[in-house]
């Protein structure tokens, strides 16, 4: 075994340091129980009693302390290599281990569906312990909603862990596990006050990126090999340098203008901030003597147990930003919008959504940088899927930063606008694109390295796949989500949460994508449906979208009522004829693009049926299809043999 990809077991100073952390975390979470047991109420707030906090506070770091360990030993199973889509022996124990610690995980996160909406709320433990009483707080608690989902993605961790061995499995839990820990932080603190919309998307940015890198850092140290030290400090410092802008704005949020040194919640900010600097000073170390395992990479791991205690504190401390007055429309949206809507105001420059902007940036980056590596690897990719697919981002940014997206929080018409074209113009333009072609283009993985489309294979093998990308799961997930959102009071609670209503557009996109890959996507080269079933398909939805649109259009019962109503938007008067305009926006955008997609399919299509005859045509010139051949000797045997047939009777006929 080369040196690069030798373990190194690590040393025992740097597992008593690890412990050390480890003991330090709940001290200081402790400690802050203690503090905040002592502090007054806020105003016009209840305050949970002393247990009640102690509990939250050491279940909230324990879930996440062993969530943390168990995606890192997941990682260190999927650094470990595959044959034939499965975890070699040394990965399969490190999937065992994540196993384990997803016991705990699972543990925590149950017991902070009780713990966290009892603190939150300012009542006893004991209040939220009674079964009747839990599903109330849960509902009315997304923070507690997200600890459920964090409960239910462990318990898959702990099944995983035992009874499988295969890559993608442990890819799955990864990227849950990941979305379970996002789940809980944009349920926190950012949810709160003016602003409260960028500090959201901030704590997704910031999440989706401290996550991976202290994972990562854990599953390198694990592995202990220089060539997982060296993949590790590729990727560290871009997730490191997004997280820290990340949080910085979640800081400047919460603080609401006031001095970090005058509140203890800033003294928790300053501490973060402190971390990432340690953090940054390790990357920088390692890039001056080279990345090695051992306490090159276990310094970071040091530091994320640190930065889980300072966010666990955090999170239980009451920021500046709570004690600042809000209106109903600041409580929903984060800002104020006061001001009725006009061509000008829609497509001129208005509140970005600053997720979306982010979104974009990467989605493009990433295409545009994969793109140029196929080129150089001799594996050229089509431009205009490049252009489909940057046109397809585009549209998205015109969307996130005009004022179409600032007042569709706000008014139906125009929320149903940019659904639509979210639902089904983006899908159709970057399924063109066939983003999952280009990583199969550009992945060229050194030796005994585990690359991009061997993953994607492996992935794409995966029961989980299979199931979610099927035609009949991607057609009920597209034509059923629109009447199971709309229709139902799931509408007005996906509407009062920024968390919620970016939840709900990303998964109108994704599920666009998912069905109009299957009729013009460019991605499942081999196991294509045929080209009238394409068809087929999109006929089927057109009646259905018409149903919605009509539905909208003719209801007398107002969708999203609880939602609109407290909103009060000053410049609607009649909100079922609002409703009214939104239903015939929704009919014409609706259709629309389903008739460029027909026409798509039409194209594609002509250039099959052309290139089957093309290369019929040139195997028949060159004598390597015979098949036309056999088919006219088959036609002039059955002639001779009619002829035969006819002579014979002939003679009967005339012979005495």
């Amino acid at each position: 075994m080369s040196t690069s990809h030798a373990p190194r077991i690590p040393s025992t100073a740097l597992l008593v340091a690890l412990a050390a952390v480890v003991v330090g975390a709940y001290v200081t979470v402790w400690l802050v129980g203690l503090d905040l047991a002592v502090r007054p109420p806020l105003p016009a707030r209840l305050q949970a009693d002393d247990v009640t906090g102690l509990v939250s506070l050491i279940g909230d770091l324990t879930a996440r302390l062993s969530a943390i360990g168990a995606l890192g030993f997941c990682v260190a199973a999927l650094g470990s290599g595959m044959t034939e889509g499965t975890l070699s022996e040394r990965g399969h124990r490190f999937a065992a281990a994540a196993g384990r610690l997803a016991q705990v995980w699972f543990a925590a996160s149950v017991l902070n569906t009780f713990a966290n909406p009892a603190y939150v709320n300012g009542v006893g433990l004991h209040t939220t312990l009674t079964p009747a009483a839990w599903w109330i707080f849960l509902w009315a608690s997304p923070s507690a909603l997200a600890w459920l989902a964090s409960a239910l993605v462990a318990l898959g961790c702990v099944v995983a862990g035992y009874l499988s061995r295969r890559w993608a499995t442990f890819a799955w839990c990864w990227g849950l596990g990941v979305a379970a820990l996002l789940f809980v932080a944009v349920t926190g603190n950012v949810t709160v006050g003016l602003n409260h919309d960028w500090a959201t998307d901030a704590a997704v940015i910031a999440t989706l990126t401290a996550v991976p890198l202290m994972t990562l850092a854990l599953g390198a140290w694990l592995l202990g090999t220089e060539d997982a030290a060296r993949r590790y400090q590729r990727i560290a410092l871009p997730l490191l340098v997004t997280a820290i802008a990340g949080q910085s704005l979640i800081a400047w949020q919460q603080l609401a203008g006031v001095s970090p040194t005058a509140t203890p919640y800033g003294g928790w900010q300053l501490a973060m901030a402190g971390i990432a600097a340690l953090w940054t000073l390790s990357w920088v170390v390692r890039a001056l003597r080279g990345p090695r395992p051992g306490w090159g990479i276990g310094r970071d791991v040091l530091l994320a147990v640190a930065y889980l205690a300072c966010l666990t504190a955090e999170n239980h401390v009451p920021p500046p930003r709570f004690l600042e007055p809000q209106t109903v429309m600041i409580n929903y949206l984060g800002y104020q919008v006061q001001v009725g809507p006009t061509i000008e105001r829609l497509v001129s420059l208005g509140r970005p959504n600053l997720l979306w902007v982010v979104i974009v940036v990467v989605a493009i980056g990433w295409y545009v940088t994969a793109w140029l590596r196929a080129r150089r690897l001799g594996r050229p990719y089509p431009a205009l899927r490049l252009l489909a697919w940057c046109a397809a981002w585009a549209l998205t940014l015109f969307l996130a930063v005009t004022g179409l997206w600032e007042y569709s929080t706000v008014q139906y018409t125009w929320h149903m606008v940019v659904h639509m074209t979210i639902n089904m113009m983006v899908p159709v333009l970057a399924v063109l694109g066939g983003p999952l072609g280009l990583i199969r283009a550009a992945s060229d993985p050194a030796p005994g390295r585990v690359g991009a489309a061997a993953a994607l294979d492996a992935l794409e093998a995966s029961r989980p796949w299979q199931v979610l990308t099927s035609p009949l799961v991607a057609w009920l997930l597209y034509v059923g989500s629109l009447f199971v959102v709309y229709f139902t009071p799931a509408f007005s609670y996906l509407m009062k949460y920024h968390w919620a209503h970016q939840l709900m557009l990303l998964f109108f996109m994704a599920t666009g994508y998912l069905f109009f890959d299957h009729i013009i996507g460019t991605d499942k080269a081999g196991r294509q449906l045929p080209h009238l079933l394409k068809l087929a398909l999109v006929i089927s939805i057109m009646p259905f979208h018409a149903i919605f649109a009509v539905s909208i259009l003719s209801s007398r019962t107002l969708i999203g009522a609880d939602f609109y109503e407290m909103l009060a938007v000053p410049w609607i008067t009649d909100l079922l004829a609002e409703q009214n305009t939104a239903g015939q926006a929704t009919w014409f955008l609706g259709e629309v693009p389903l008739f460029l997609v027909i026409a798509v399919l039409a194209a594609q299509w002509f250039r099959q049926d052309s290139k089957d005859a093309a290369e019929i045509d040139a195997a028949d010139d060159s004598g390597d299809d015979d098949s036309f051949d056999a088919y006219n000797d088959m036609l002039a045997e059955l002639a001779r043999r009619d002829r035969e047939a006819d002579l014979d009777e002939h003679r009967a006929r005339f012979t005495p």
